[in-house]
C-alpha cells in the first residue's frame, strides 16, 4: 500500500486544545452517533515492538504560538495560569494546563527566554498543587461533573480522574525535569506513573483496567462499563513513552508496549470504512475533527513503534474521511 503524504495544512498544526477543529468542518455528517461496533473476543495480542528514540522535533506537543502563550485576555490567576471557565465556574482543568505547558516548554527549548521558563514551571507547580496522592500513587483531579458524550449514564462526578490527564501530565513532568534539573518534577513523574498499575477492581481511583480479551486500556473517561475512547488513551501513551524513555525502566517498557498492543489490536474496530471514525466504542460517538486527530495519532505511533502497520492505518482512516 503506498504511503499517503499528509503535506496538507491540517497535518502541519499540531493539536494542542483538545476540541480545536481540523482543517474539514464538524458538519452533521461528520459528528453523531451510530450502533456501536461488536467486539470479537478473541485473545490480545502482545506485539513487542521495537520503540525508537525519536529527535525532539519528531516528538509530539512540540509547537507553540508565543502570542498565545502569553495572552492575558482569557482567565487566569494571579500566577498566569489559565483557568477553565465551565457552568459559571473557573476551574483549573487539568489537559489544559498540560497544553499550556507543553508550548512553553517548547518556547524555552527554543528561545531561552526567562519569561517562558518561569511560566513553564508555574504551569508545572500548578498540576503539582493540585494534583491527589492515593497510596502513593498521583491523580489529577477534575473539579466539575462531567457526561461523556453527553449521555447520562456516562456521568463523572468531581473529583474524578482522566487517564489522558495522567498521561500529558507525566509528559509535563518529564519534559519540565530535563528543561531545569529539578528533581522535584522527576519525583512526581515517578509517582504518576505508579498510577498505570492501579487497575478498575482493585484500586480506587483507577484509570486503567484489563478488558475482557486481557487487553490492558488506558481510560480517558474512567466510567464503567468504559467510554473505549481512543485520542485520549494514545495521548497518554506519549506521556508514556516520554517517561520510559527518560528512565528506561523495565516497568514502563511494559505499560508502554501493553498499551501500543492494544491500539493495534482495536484499531479496526474504530474504523467506519467510508465516514469519520468512532471517538469511543461504548457510545458509539463519531467526531470528524477527532477523526483527523485520529489520523495524525497513528503516524506518531508509527514512528514510536517502527511499525507500519500504524501507517498503514493512518492511510486507511484518510482514505475514508480527510475533511
Amino acid at each position: 500500500m503506498s504511503k499517503i503524504n499528509f503535506s496538507t495544512p491540517c497535518f502541519l498544526i499540531l493539536v494542542l486544545i483538545i476540541g480545536i477543529s481540523g482543517c474539514g468542518g464538524d458538519d452533521d455528517y461528520a459528528r453523531g452517533f451510530d450502533d456501536p461496533p461488536v467486539i470479537n473476543l478473541e485473545e490480545c495480542i502482545a506485539y513487542d515492538f521495537e520503540i525508537d528514540s525519536l529527535v525532539y522535533n519528531e516528538l509530539p506537543n512540540i509547537g507553540f504560538n508565543a502570542e498565545v502563550l502569553m495572552d492575558t485576555t482569557a482567565p487566569h490567576d494571579s500566577d498566569g495560569v489559565i483557568l477553565f471557565e465551565w457552568q459559571g465556574g473557573l476551574y483549573y482543568h487539568p489537559v489544559n494546563l498540560c497544553h499550556r505547558a507543553f508550548g512553553l516548554i517548547s518556547a524555552y527549548r527554543v528561545t531561552g527566554d526567562s519569561v517562558f521558563y518561569d511560566l513553564m514551571r508555574k504551569y508545572a507547580d500548578r498540576l503539582m498543587a493540585e494534583s491527589m496522592e492515593f497510596d502513593g500513587a498521583v491523580y489529577f483531579p477534575y473539579p466539575f461533573d462531567y457526561h461523556v458524550n453527553q449521555q447520562e449514564e456516562g456521568l463523572l462526578t468531581a473529583p474524578w480522574f482522566s487517564g489522558m490527564a495522567q498521561g500529558e501530565a507525566l509528559m509535563v513532568m518529564v519534559r519540565t525535569f530535563l528543561a531545569t534539573g529539578d528533581s522535584t518534577y522527576l519525583e512526581h513523574a515517578h509517582k504518576i506513573f505508579g498510577s498505570f498499575s492501579r487497575l478498575h477492581g482493585e484500586a480506587d481511583p483507577w484509570t486503567v483496567f484489563i478488558d475482557s480479551r486481557g487487553c490492558y486500556w488506558i481510560e480517558e473517561y474512567p466510567v464503567w462499563e468504559p467510554s473505549m475512547t481512543l485520542n485520549g488513551f494514545i495521548y497518554a501513551i506519549y506521556g508514556l513513552y516520554d517517561y520510559y524513555q527518560l528512565t528506561k525502566s523495565i516497568e514502563a517498557e511494559a505499560v508502554l508496549k501493553a498499551s501500543l498492543s492494544t491500539i493495534k489490536n482495536y484499531i479496526p474496530y474504530f474504523r467506519r470504512p467510508g465516514r469519520p471514525s468512532y471517538y469511543g466504542l461504548r457510545f458509539g460517538h463519531y467526531s470528524a475533527r477527532y477523526h483527523l486527530i485520529h489520523i495524525s495519532q497513528m503516524k506518531h505511533l508509527e514512528k514510536i513503534t517502527n511499525d507500519t502497520g500504524f501507517g498503514d492505518w493512518a492511510d486507511s482512516l484518510y482514505l475514508d474521511y480527510s475533511g
